[in-house]
């Protein structure tokens, strides 16, 4: 999970600052140890890394990972819902969203919804804590769970402490862009963004650059390449591209558009805002929650009125210092600190 796009960057920003701020604990890390050694902050040595490359959700990361943890842990973090049920010890749980059982669509079969019903019960009923990215998470966990507040912790993500710094570099696009950053599974909403796009393309000195690869994305939304016929000299998938190169797509677009149906935090318009970037988010609860009166809301659920906000995100200012300030309320190392407090509560049970 350490590559992947949103658990991959919570997973990264959070492990450093653990390991710096406690030298004397002992880390175990379980995982691709290719990958999770391409990570200099992780490389101490307090740090042991167990190779598990166990597909997730699998029945062999379920036998896998009891066998490979250590028996003198004294607690276990699973960073997803996706907790080891054959593990015995104190356990703390971190939940981002219930999207498997809220969105409908997201898994394609009943046996995989039913499993991840499941799995989620099971990261509540074994983990002496459960923390949440945001208070809407929260309250989805205690209604499609059954999980009780004071079961539960809220730690916010952040964004990382670069994207202030970041400078433009060498142009990334030869005109001006606004930027979606994601996968394209349905509840992403990009469908309605790309026609949305279509309709108001005319109107717009803006391109639309889509970060990721368009047969690549995770959990793909069928039919999105046959609805870009006609704007193959507007809208453009960048393929994979480095955090580096994310960035300076970022810090020299137009504003981010992030028109998701369903979040758990939904990390990039903050990231954007590091940068100093307006953002034009979807009007759901969790946005109002993070963003507040800092970003630009639209109904994602028409056509006509995302393009009708694309048309009025493109005129429309934002204060980029107060963008910056917006965003620097999250913190990594305040996010981080409160996951070692609650690591130190459960082992102290």
């Amino acid at each position: 999970m350490i590559r992947s796009s949103g658990i991959g960057t919570f997973l990264r920003n959070i492990l450093q600052r653990i390991v710096s701020a406690r030298p004397d604990w002992n880390f175990f890390l379980l995982g691709n140890t290719v990958e999770l050694r391409e990570i200099d902050a992780l490389q101490k040595k307090h740090v042991a890394m167990i190779d598990c490359r166990a597909p997730i959700y699998s029945i062999r990361e379920q036998l896998e990972l009891p066998l490979k943890t250590p028996s003198n842990i004294e607690v276990f973090w699973s960073p997803h819902f996706n907790v080891p049920i054959f593990y015995n010890g104190a356990l703390v749980s971190t939940i981002h969203d219930v999207a498997h059982l809220a969105v409908p669509g997201i898994t394609d079969t009943m046996a995989k919804k039913l499993y991840a019903d499941f799995m989620y019960r099971m990261a509540v009923k074994k983990s002496a804590k459960v923390t949440c990215v945001s208070k809407f998470t929260m309250h989805e966990v205690e209604k499609y769970i059954g999980a009780k507040a004071d079961h539960m912790r809220l730690i916010y993500n952040a964004a990382d402490t670069s994207w202030f710094q970041i400078k433009a570099g060498k142009p990334m696009h030869e005109r001006p862009y606004f930027i979606y950053v994601g996968n394209i599974k349905p509840h992403k909403n990009l469908r309605r963004l790309i026609l949305a796009y279509k309709d108001a393309a005319a109107d717009l000195r803006e391109d639309l650059i889509l970060v990721g690869k368009k047969d690549g994305f995770i959990g793909g939304d069928d039919g999105i390449e046959d609805l870009l016929q006609g704007l193959e000299e507007r809208i453009h998938f960048t393929g994979y591209v480095s955090d580096t190169d994310l960035q300076q797509y970022i810090v020299q677009s137009e504003g981010l558009v992030l028109l998701s149906l369903y979040e758990g935090f939904g990390l990039p318009p903050l990231e954007a805002m590091a940068a100093g970037k307006k953002a034009l988010v979807s009007d759901i609860p969790v946005f109002h929650e993070v963003y507040g009166d800092c970003v630009m809301y639209c109904d994602p659920y028409g056509v006509q009125a995302i393009a009708k906000s694309l048309r009025t995100f493109a005129k429309t200012s934002f204060d980029e210092r107060r963008l910056r300030e917006k965003a620097a309320a999250y913190s990594w190392e305040r996010t981080a600190q409160k996951f070692i407090e609650i690591l130190e509560e459960v082992d102290a049970m």
